[in-house]
């Protein structure tokens, strides 16, 4: 599908120049980017016997902070002014300003307007800010995200893509939304971790469904079975996406349970902060 309108999160404490990927991608694709600068607001005092001096302290913070995440909002508006591709790019800013328990609710409501969801740094897995934006992003949109991990990733002229393929619905998801990606691609892989003949997941021939799909698309691609030989799902893929020198890689996105479908599963974790590549994830 051709990107028209890209949205990229940005953290009001990252530098402006995190978003410079984002510049470069949009004008190479000539499509509309609107960043959002994203802050958390000021937890709100405890009920306590101290009277509502607590709670006046808390207004001025929060008062403080908003105005805080209005001006980087502006500044970076400014720094994308004056930074510019050589190409036309037409773009907004804005700015969302949540409480911890509404960050993805906000991002999401936002991020279902768009065709790609951006994160141009790197994945902090620490940071509950990117947590919870990206569980909104990715889990509460249709929309496929990109993390970009601070590398380029040219999705007009992609040549390598590994699609971390294990039968299952969100990696079909992801492929769906990967198909014009390959288009150009010399060398496309689905690479399966250990994969079982005969399974419900992977079928008779674990891969030969999704390669037939996919030769209907004139899509250049391998089927590439890996072991894991004591490693995790994780470290296994990336050194393969390491070995084939992958410019992006496609995969689902998961949860653990519906309890706690705000953490992102251990494989799809570990891949977001150990692959050092852009990511492709949808849900």
């Amino acid at each position: 599908m051709p990107y028209k309108t890209i949205i990229a999160l940005h953290d009001m404490n990252d530098s402006h120049e995190s978003i410079s990927e984002a510049l470069t991608l949009c004008s190479a694709l000539k499509a509309h980017l609107n960043v959002i600068v994203l802050g958390l607001t000021p937890q709100p005092p405890m009920s306590s016997g101290y009277g509502g001096g607590a709670f006046e302290v808390w207004g001025i913070e929060y008062a403080r902070m908003q105005d805080e995440i209005a001006a980087r909002a502006d500044a970076l508006e400014t720094w994308i002014l004056n930074n510019l591709p050589v190409d036309p790019l037409t773009f907004d800013v804005s700015h969302q300003f949540s409480q911890g328990g509404t960050v993805a609710r906000d991002v999401g409501r936002r991020v279902r307007f768009c065709d790609l969801c951006l994160f141009t740094g790197p994945y902090d897995p620490d940071s509950y800010l990117m947590q919870q934006t990206l569980r909104g992003a990715l889990y509460d949109t249709g929309r496929p995200v990109l993390v970009m991990n601070g590398k380029a990733c040219p999705l007009h002229n992609l040549k390598r893509i590994m699609l971390a393929w294990d039968g299952g619905a969100q990696s079909a998801i992801a492929v769906r939304h990967a198909l014009d990606l390959m288009g150009n691609a010399d060398d496309v892989q689905i690479t399966m971790a250990d994969p079982q003949s005969a399974s419900e997941r992977f079928g008779d021939e674990p891969g030969a469904d999704l390669a037939t799909y996919l030769s209907r698309h004139n899509v250049p691609l391998a089927v590439t079975p890996v072991a894991t030989e004591g490693r995790s799902v994780a470290e296994t893929l990336v050194r393969h996406a390491t070995d084939m020198d992958a410019e992006l890689i496609v995969m689902g996105g998961y949860g653990h349970t519906r309890l706690q479908d705000w953490f992102l599963g251990s494989t799809t974790s570990r891949m977001l902060t150990e692959a050092n590549r852009p990511l492709l994830l949808a849900h």
